[in-house]
């Protein structure tokens, strides 16, 4: 983080943050504290175990919409491997899709985890550029026929903490770099 992007953030969290906003940079603040010493001890996050969180996670808070969901979280890993191991054939993205990212019906009941930060980042650009206006009508649509109510269920499945984020930017209350700068220190990205 440039020692710009530091004061403004600084300054948000000093001059201009409600107290709701204050509470949910506090407990943010707290989870990444737990996060940073989790992570440094089990050396890193496991993309298997993440993306299986996240189906988790998936069916078991929004319900019907699933399908949706895991089939853009299924499109987003696998976007990941073929940049990372562009050698792997269709198969074999088919067999590590399969078992990173698991049919619902082949295991057992849902788990509710927390979403990987990658996601939410996605899903935190997605919620804010449409709700600024600045999503291609190409991207609303696709949003809309895999998930018909993907606002409220994006809404959702943020923590108290980005929802407060993404209030404060949208109603002008935070500019986008410091939002931004919020957002990622948020999810550790």
């Amino acid at each position: 983080m440039s020692r710009e992007n530091l004061r403004s953030v600084l300054d948000y969290i000093l001059n201009k943050a409600d107290r709701d906003e204050f509470e949910a940079i506090v407990k943010a603040c707290e989870r990444r504290r737990r996060d940073l010493s989790l992570f440094a001890s089990i050396g890193g996050v496991n993309p298997e175990r993440a993306a299986r969180n996240t189906a988790q996670a998936v069916e078991g808070s929004m319900g019907a919409s699933l399908d949706g969901i895991r089939s853009m979280i299924r499109d987003f890993v696998a976007d990941i491997i073929r940049k990372n191991a562009p050698e792997v054939t269709e198969e074999q993205l088919e067999e590590l899709l399969a078992s990173y990212v698991p049919d619902p019906g082949a295991r057992g009941p849902a788990e509710v985890s927390p979403l990987p930060p990658d996601a939410l980042a996605k899903m935190v650009k997605d919620f804010t550029d449409y709700s600024l206006g600045l999503m291609p009508p190409s991207a609303q649509q696709a949003l809309w026929e895999r998930m018909p109510r993907w606002q409220e269920e994006y809404w959702t499945a943020f923590p108290a903490e980005l929802k407060a984020f993404v209030k404060a930017f949208l109603e002008g209350r935070m500019d986008a770099d410091t939002f931004w700068s919020a957002v990622y220190s948020f999810l550790g990205l």
